[in-house]
């Protein structure tokens, strides 16, 4: 066994035939003495981008963790079929819609950026603090300048890469969920590829269709959480993109034909914004004579 005086005499000798790694660096370099602990703020003053994407992160975790709270509080049983939807840019999501749930039930799986309706009292607290902060857009029916904001929000919306999956309804109100209306167009004008999406309500418990004219929201989720279970099933479908010489409006009816076949709802040809106001005489006696029109002209070619 060595002496005291024997190891430090070794660790000398070993200290002088290392290498010195001041002797490696570049001329007038040395290895510099550490300035102090590194702090949280400045980790978050050298990178503001990282701040911004893990507070994005964290808002998305948090409305899906609402969302879940409230499907919970339904005793909700949703099946979901077909791979989970993905953050990528020029793509939109549309869904037949029968209830503002279907908007819950989707958002608890994937954080979407939704087009809604704006609401008064507490949803429409919801919507203007934590569901903005996942880049919803709120329109109102009775502003015919929003039409315009929207449809620019949208085409800024689909360009941008890290921006939430984009959700639109294109029906414009809530169906009972035995027919799908007639698809607005907007969504199908961005040039983007469409990502269909199925909603069927099995109605063994409770109707999941909400009638705004009415019932209150407030009732109706009351009405869903005193029942005994929210049962339905959502199917994200396969992904399709404008044919060459297909119009936007061919479009919409082809998706609308994919996701009615799916969810077994029988399509109409009627349009939804009819719930809110009746056509005048005038725009009826024209939708009458073009209709007589079309089947006198059938009748000539046969």
């Amino acid at each position: 066994m060595r002496s005291p005086g024997q190891l430090k005499s070794s660790s000398s000798e070993l200290d002088l035939d290392g290498p010195n790694i001041e002797d490696y660096l570049p001329s007038g370099s040395s290895i510099q003495e550490p300035l102090g602990k590194l702090r949280l703020r400045d980790l978050l003053d050298i990178s503001p981008t990282l701040t911004e994407a893990a507070g994005a992160i964290v808002d998305r975790c948090l409305v899906e963790l609402i969302c879940s709270f409230f499907v919970a509080s339904w005793t909700g049983v949703v099946k979901y079929h077909g791979p989970r939807p993905s953050m990528r840019p020029k793509q939109v999501f549309v869904a037949n819609h029968t209830s503002m749930i279907d908007f819950i039930i989707l958002e608890q799986m994937t954080a979407f950026a939704v087009i809604m309706q704006k609401h008064p009292g507490w949803v429409g607290l919801l919507q203007s603090t934590i569901l903005e902060s996942v880049g919803c857009i709120w329109f109102n029916r009775s502003e015919a300048k929003d039409r315009e904001i929207v449809a620019r929000k949208l085409r800024d919306h689909v360009q941008g890469t890290d921006n939430n999956p984009l959700l639109i309804f294109p029906e414009g109100t809530c169906v009972n969920n035995h027919y799908t209306v007639m698809f607005k167009k907007g969504a199908f004008e961005l040039g983007c590829t469409v990502c269909p999406v199925a909603i069927k309500y099995n109605k063994i418990f409770v109707d999941a269709f909400w009638n705004s004219r009415k019932q209150s929201f407030t009732m109706h989720l009351l009405q869903l959480m005193t029942s005994w279970a929210v049962v339905c099933d959502v199917w994200y479908l396969e992904p399709q993109t404008l044919r060459p010489g297909e119009t936007a409006i061919e479009f919409a009816e082809r998706v609308r034909d994919i996701i009615s076949v799916r969810a077994g709802l029988k399509k109409v040809p009627w349009d939804g914004y009819l719930k809110y106001s009746r056509p005048s005489p005038k725009h009826r006696e024209r939708k009458q004579q073009s209709f007589a029109e079309s089947v006198l002209r059938r009748l000539d070619e046969k």
